[in-house]
């Protein structure tokens, strides 16, 4: 009779056993995947983002550091208003740079403020949340300073140019196109002048600040990410040892 009741237990014992192993590991693996899709969805779209923001500025500061302190790629307009009269040829020529960098940067508005966003949806520990929010929010002061691009601003440049019925971003050409029309344009004109007065030479300290900034958040992000160092991998791809 106990040899029974001892085998009964036993058996009892190791289905428990069994059952609460198989369930731990289906929760890790949920787990797992769930972090997966934080990756893929949030945070290496924002990593990509802040490289290539991060190639661009250093290569203008590269060029405005220069004897004559300016880039002239960035100053074939001498204001904002001027974009919207410009023949698509333009923004494929002489216009490219300047746009393309209004461009690259209209996309890093819409990965922060994406990630501002569903921040609780992210499931990080509550440390890492903190210092991701902390993180987006230094970037962003650092855009609006000395009267740059302001504060709210930067979402509304970001989600503008999001295409909501085709759940993507616009193109370079669809955004050339979207800047053709002088009420669309005037939305992005502090991007535009941001750049426009880096050309010229002015406000460089904003932009080493905001420099710095990406690159911290760059390390954050690639250490959340489980990567390597994404923007000296960019560096190395383009064959530069450091700006």
């Amino acid at each position: 009779m106990l040899t029974a009741i001892i085998s009964a237990v036993t058996s009892v014992l190791v289905v428990l056993v069994t059952y609460s192993l198989n369930s731990y590991r289906e929760a890790k693996l949920k787990e797992k995947r769930d972090y997966e899709r934080v990756v893929s969805t949030y945070l290496n779209p924002l990593r990509l983002s802040l490289v290539e923001n991060y190639f661009r500025l250093s290569e203008i500061l590269a060029r405005v550091s220069e004897s004559d302190r300016k880039h002239e790629a960035l100053l074939y307009v001498d204001n904002a208003e001027e974009v919207s009269e410009k023949s698509s040829k333009w923004f494929n020529n002489h216009g490219c740079y300047l746009i393309s960098s209004c461009y690259i940067t209209a996309r890093l508005f819409y990965y922060l403020d994406k990630v501002r966003i569903d921040l609780t949806y992210l499931k990080l520990s509550q440390k890492d949340d903190t210092e991701l929010i902390s993180q987006v929010t230094i970037l962003s002061r650092f855009f609006r300073q000395g009267y740059g691009i302001y504060y709210l601003l930067q979402p509304s440049i970001g989600n503008d140019i999001y295409l909501a019925s085709e759940q993507r971003l616009m193109t370079y050409r669809e955004f050339c196109q979207l800047l053709q029309n002088p009420e669309a344009r005037v939305w992005f004109d502090r991007l535009l002048n941001f750049y426009i007065e880096m050309g010229k030479g002015e406000q460089l300290k904003r932009s080493e600040d905001i420099l710095s900034a990406i690159q911290n958040m760059s390390l954050f992000l690639d250490k959340l990410a489980g990567g390597g160092n994404s923007i000296q991998e960019r560096l190395e791809i383009e064959g530069i040892s450091s700006f």
